[in-house]
């Protein structure tokens, strides 16, 4: 899941873990008046947190025979840092904007699941499972792991986790439509297929089946990324290629002149681009009412008492090894292991919002762990360590919004609740329309045109 997140205090007693930092997030401001027609000097970019590696290099091969196009990008999670790496390779002129910092919004907390699991229709599950193959292929060109490798990842890449994950049910109606599931997969040519309960503990030796539960469907070709060296290693690939990375407040957005092509930093600048490429998530549409765009880009409810887009996610360990090391989907609790030797879980009937006092998710936190305990070894001695409350940005008929804006010739949004399994893919295609010009038939069903014909339907 692609979440962006509130972070949470942790209880008493317990580390802090990963989450003292309270970054909080910053909502684009309108602008008085139109952006200006001449371009301002540009300041050089500067970077926060933990990223004074990102050094803007000249692009190889570069001449002033033509001017390269000329591209904003904002937001700098997964879905936002492929983007702007694979524009840069492609040798346009790159700047990806990030009011916080790389990967610390919604990226930072999702539980990143490989999968096209139970995504209809058939061309969306098309869509993602061709999302899950462009991570193999980066994971596995040793052009695209320049990062420091690791022994996890098939293919090398230390952010890069194919595990597999293991899913069943406790009840008839629950097994039936597992099963249902795990045959219309398999007719579509996707890896899955019911086990045995022995086979299953020998994929998982940390597993514990309940003795009722027979067999259990696998999904080999499944699996997760570990977002934060992912994010900085799709960044450092942009600026590799001379993308420029702006944080802070020269990287919040103030201003945007869709009809025009420019966009306005808190820190005053002005930046002239062909094209805005809008990958900040849960904010997309203020963006593109800042863009004074007329064409609606409706998302789930998420920021009101009782809404359904927010979600909690915990981590928690040590873990005590062996411990999980495939993707799990309990019936009460799903799980995977995370770096550091913890394990991060959720939960799909754990109903909290934003404005969900700390004491109760603390109390639901713990009650992931407990429930976790009971499906895998390892987590004997283990805490909660950190916990968020995460709001997925999911378009409101559950599709992508991929492309162009209707009435704003220079506005591209990307927003997608299935940002992490499909942003290797998209970016190849987003890359390929804006540099090349053809549309992308994979794209067609997800423009956000489609909202704009609805409403005037509607209307007549």
């Amino acid at each position: 899941m692609t979440r962006a997140s509130r972070p949470t205090a942790p209880s008493a007693g317990r580390t802090a873990g990963p989450l003292p930092d309270r970054t909080a997030t910053r909502r684009p401001g309108r602008t008085a008046g139109p952006l200006p027609d001449r371009t301002a000097t540009r300041r050089p970019g500067r970077t926060v947190g933990p990223l004074p590696e990102y050094t803007t290099a000249p692009r190889p091969g570069r001449t002033t025979a033509r001017r390269p196009r000329r591209f904003v990008v904002v937001g700098a999670g997964v879905l936002g840092a492929c983007v702007a790496a694979r524009l840069a390779e492609a040798g346009a002129e790159v700047t990806l904007l990030e009011q916080a910092e790389p990967g610390h919004a919604a990226s930072r907390w999702s539980f990143a699941w490989l999968n096209s699991n139970d995504k209809g229709p058939r061309a969306y599950h098309d869509l993602n499972h061709a999302g899950m193959r462009a991570w193999a292929g980066l994971a596995a060109d040793p052009g695209g792991t320049a990062d420091p490798i690791g022994t996890a990842g098939q293919g090398g890449a230390a952010w890069y986790r194919p595990t597999g994950n293991l899913e069943w049910a406790v009840d008839a109606p629950g097994w039936e439509r597992l099963a249902a599931r795990v045959r219309r997969l398999a007719d579509w040519g996707y890896q899955a297929r019911l086990i045995g309960a022995a086979e299953a503990a020998e994929l998982e030796p940390a597993l514990r089946l309940p003795r009722s539960v027979a067999q259990v469907a696998w999904f080999p070709a499944e699996g997760y990324l570990v977002t934060g060296p992912l994010v900085s290693h799709q960044v450092r690939r942009a600026v590799r290629h001379g993308a420029r990375l702006l944080t802070g407040q020269p990287g919040r957005v103030t201003g945007l002149d869709a009809g025009g092509g420019a966009v306005r930093t808190a820190a005053g600048e002005v930046i002239r681009a062909d094209a805005v490429v809008c990958c900040a998530g849960r904010w997309v549409p203020e963006l593109a009412a800042l863009a004074g765009a007329a064409c609606p880009v409706p998302l789930v409810p998420w920021a009101a008492p009782g809404a359904e887009a927010p979600g909690l996610v915990v981590r928690a360990g040590p873990v005590t090894p062996p411990g999980p090391a495939r993707v799990l989907h309990a019936p009460q609790v799903y799980l995977r292991p995370h770096e550091g030797g913890m394990v991060q879980l959720e939960a799909p009937d754990a109903a909290v919002d934003l404005h969900t006092p700390d004491a109760v998710l603390g109390r639901w936190a713990d009650e992931l762990l407990r429930r976790a305990r009971r499906v895998v070894r390892g987590l004997d001695r283990a805490g909660v360590a950190g916990y968020r409350v995460c709001v997925r940005p999911m378009p409101a008929d559950g599709r992508s919004i991929v492309g162009p804006l209707p009435g704003a010739d220079h506005l591209y949004l990307a927003v997608t609740h299935s940002g992490v399994t499909l942003a290797a893919h998209l970016a190849g295609l987003i890359t390929a329309e804006l540099t090349g010009g053809a549309q992308a038939a994979e794209l067609a069903p997800y423009r956000p045109g489609r909202f704009l014909a609805g409403a005037s339907a509607a209307g007549r």
